[in-house]
């Protein structure tokens, strides 16, 4: 089959191999340089068309074909767009191969015509994923932010800023992976590309002020294109009807528009990324994919994370409405609407300002204030979903789990889909020893979210807490799947390795572990115990010195290094081992583990 390749051509059917003309306009088929077969149209937008194609010297695999054929009217528009189709050969070839950016395979022209030859990616663009999958959740966006800014960080080391970053760009393949495509409207970074005004390039919505309003072009424009990315996945709402109504306006109040409350960290990372000056937001990819792994060194079975609600929409005197609308497509100055504010609060408002206090207080460790305004957020609005689980984190925070477990309870029968909730009725399951029924809830996580990490790690520690090592390895594989930077994943599937005698297996992984949060005492201790375990006492003894330097309160790692001068003969040194660990049991209140340091230094001083 060969479709027809002309341009004008409204319908370039697939035809018959031994079809010579196009029967819709009879068009002369072609395969380009006797190598590349039309075979299906995939559409067209403003510079060319594309088409599904087979590689005939590779058996027929398929590929892309680019075709310049732009709609545009003018020598000036015509050059631009010949040099933006150039462009995305130039970028291509200049990122090289990239197992997630499309590789360029020819770039050439014939008849009159330029065309590019990509490799050709199986999957759908995320724009079909929303609409057929319904809203991200949070954890899918995370998975989303750290698979593209992985990308980012090579284009952008390569000098090239996309500048069209959207979910019609973004292509997940089968095996899950993220694909960047569409290098059209890329530009290389250079010192004039930094102070000189170009023009502007970009989506509406998706585009940031200084791209649009000035056609400049930096690394965080295409952050900010992430960003309003994540939140259209999020909400569902396309962000150029926001920013047709309100121009940048909207990135004040986006939260208001999610269909599902995001955690405070997730939103912190967001407003960043969505900041209208580029000089306040995020500056390298690798300053996001900092923020979003640095949190405080993990413990081995992690909350759920609390959430932050959208707020009320606020109010103000001075409103800036339409300004970038107006300025691009009209000309005109700033417009400034005058709205009067209701001095009366609302109980809408009311309760926004209690939730926002008692995240303030969560975050200070005031869990009982916390709760106290949690409450109140309740008695304004019985059905505040968001408020009862993160009501539910701080009872579990102050060792009520039964108490977090009815909250829990009161926000899944608000919300039957809401996986957070789930998760966090697990973990305190877990906490009380019921680990089949946490297995339960984790089994309805991963039903609601298949990508969810969190859920796949704590049913892995679930079924390692009852035995199932086995089991707990293969979530701990579906977690690092998922989130290939999850350290505590890392860390426990190494556990469950030692515990079935897998120590060099171990070891990797808390190798992985460390060099994901190089900080990461207790993936110190655990790489020291695999170690001694394997006769390696000295090296045991630098990875519990690292420990203790992170942490020097790890009464553990002081223990462990004890037994491990022991083993070499250094009773001295593993005399003061036990004793430094013995007084920090005693002052953490661990009696058993007193206890046992106390035998340790009495059998080494007999």
């Amino acid at each position: 089959m060969t479709c027809c390749l002309n341009p004008a051509c409204h319908n370039p059917l697939s035809l018959g191999d031994r079809t010579m003309f196009c029967s819709n306009c009879g068009t002369r088929l072609v395969v380009l340089r006797n190598r590349y077969r039309p075979i299906k149209s995939l559409g067209g937008g403003g510079f060319g068309k594309t088409y599904l194609a087979e590689d005939i010297d590779k058996l027929q695999e398929l590929c892309v074909i680019k075709q310049f054929a732009p709609q545009v009217h003018g020598t000036a528009a015509l050059n631009k767009a010949t040099e933006l189709f150039e462009q995305e050969a130039k970028r291509l070839q200049q990122l090289g191969k990239h197992p997630q950016i499309p590789t360029l395979l020819a770039y050439f022209n014939e008849d009159n015509c330029l065309y590019l030859v990509q490799e050709f990616i199986e999957g759908q663009n995320l724009l079909l994923e929303l609409q057929q999958q319904g809203t991200f959740n949070e954890q899918k966006a995370r998975e989303l932010l750290l698979d593209l800014l992985d990308i980012l960080q090579t284009v952008h080391q390569q000098k090239v800023i996309h500048r069209d970053i959207k979910p019609e760009n973004i292509i997940r393949r089968s095996d899950g992976k993220l694909v960047l495509i569409d290098f059209g409207a890329s530009k290389q970074l250079t010192a004039t590309a930094m102070t000189q005004i170009g023009t502007s390039i970009g989506s509406f919505g998706y585009a940031s002020l200084e791209q649009m309003q000035d056609g400049e072009a930096y690394p965080a424009s295409d952050l900010y294109s992430v960003g309003a990315t994540c939140f259209h996945l999020l909400s569902g709402i396309h962000p150029r009807q926001l920013w047709q109504r309100q121009g940048y306006g909207w990135i004040a109040s986006w939260r208001q528009h999610l269909q599902q409350p995001v955690s405070q960290e997730l939103g912190q990372i967001l407003d960043k990324l969505l900041h209208e000056e580029y000089q306040q937001r995020y500056q390298s990819a690798a300053e996001v994919l900092e923020a979003l792994n640095s949190q405080p060194e993990p413990a081995s079975q992690p909350v759920a994370p609390l959430v932050t609600p959208p707020p009320s929409q606020k109010k103000s005197i001075l409103i800036r409405l339409l300004v970038i609308p107006l300025i691009v497509l009209l000309g005109v100055g700033t417009v400034y609407f005058i709205v009067v504010t209701n001095p009366f609060k609302t109980a809408q408002e009311i309760a926004d300002r209690y939730y926002g206090e008692g995240l303030e207080k969560y975050n200070n460790k005031d869990f009982r204030g916390a709760i106290e305004d949690y409450t109140k957020v309740i008695k304004i609005n019985p059905n505040a979903v968001a408020a009862y689980y993160n009501r539910g984190l701080a009872q579990s925070n102050l060792g009520d789990e039964q108490a977090a477990i009815e909250d829990y309870d009161r926000a899944i029968k608000i919300n039957p889909k809401y996986s957070l909730a789930y998760v966090g009725r697990g973990i305190a399951r877990s906490t009380l020893g019921d680990k089949q029924a946490a297995i339960d809830d984790y089994n309805q996580a991963i039903k609601i979210a298949p990508k969810y990490s969190l859920a796949y790690y704590n049913r892995g520690n679930a079924r390692s807490a009852l035995g199932d090592k086995q089991g707990g390895i293969e979530d701990y594989n579906q977690a690092i799947k998922i989130n290939p930077r999850y350290s505590l994943a890392y860390n426990n599937r190494g556990n469950a390795r030692s515990a079935v005698g897998d120590k060099q297996g171990a070891i990797e992984d808390y190798d992985r572990a460390i060099k994901i949060n190089p900080r990461y005492s207790l993936g110190y201790n655990n790489r020291g115990l695999a170690r001694s375990a394997l006769g390696d006492k000295q090296g045991a003894i630098e990875d519990y010195n690292q420990a203790i330097a992170i942490n020097p309160n790890y009464a553990l790692a002081y223990s462990n290094r004890g037994i491990a001068h022991s083993a070499l003969g250094n009773k001295q040194a593993a005399i003061e081992d036990f004793r430094k660990s013995a007084d920090l049991y005693k002052q953490q209140g661990k009696e058993s583990d007193y206890q046992d340091v106390l035998n340790r230094i009495q059998q080494l001083e007999k």
